[in-house]
């Protein structure tokens, strides 16, 4: 019964390594893969907004892109980059009648991106806030409007072309810089 036990084992081992990719394993696509075409980009082009969307009580304000150094001073902080930043300035305003918060909102700023000219992707690595932090834990009231500066640790010389944010659903929506 042993000799059954260790062969059943001893089976399981080989199908498993068999299925399993090596880490040398080139993979080929499938014909319907490489046949297809990747509209990712040219989705995401074709739908880009120009400065500001205002959707559902909210608006999204992408109002300017500037190229810093290796250390950006805060009003709390100094910021060091790896490389230099790369900063994008937001403002998110309440456009309805009622106070809300903005973790309500139909976007989530927080998980930002920019995309720069040649469709390099960056996540943001830090945020200056550029309002009194007593209000971090406060909805927004009727017409408040609240900025902050995204910075992207890049390349010196890359130019920002699309800064992203995800919607409700955590589809990309991306704003022309």
């Amino acid at each position: 019964m042993n000799k059954f036990k260790y062969l059943s084992i001893a089976a399981l081992l080989l199908i498993n390594s068999a299925c399993t990719p090596s880490p040398e394993a080139k993979l080929e696509p499938s014909s319907s893969q490489a046949n297809a075409a990747d509209t990712t980009n040219i989705e995401a082009a074709s739908k880009a907004v120009n400065g500001k969307l205002n959707r559902k009580g909210w608006e999204v304000n992408v109002t300017g892109v500037k190229y810093a150094g290796q250390k950006i001073q805060g009003k709390y902080k100094i910021y060091e980059a790896a490389e230099v930043w790369t900063v994008v300035s937001v403002t998110v305003k309440n456009t309805s009648s009622k106070r809300q918060r903005e973790d309500n909102a139909w976007f989530h700023i927080i998980f930002s991106k920019l995309v720069d000219s040649k469709g390099n992707k960056y996540d943001s690595k830090d945020m200056e806030i550029k309002y009194d932090t007593d209000l971090l834990s406060k909805p927004f009231s009727p017409g408040e409007a609240r900025s902050v500066d995204f910075l992207f640790d890049t390349p010196k010389g890359i130019k920002a072309d699309k800064f992203i944010i995800e919607d409700e659903n955590f589809k990309p929506t991306p704003f022309k810089l």
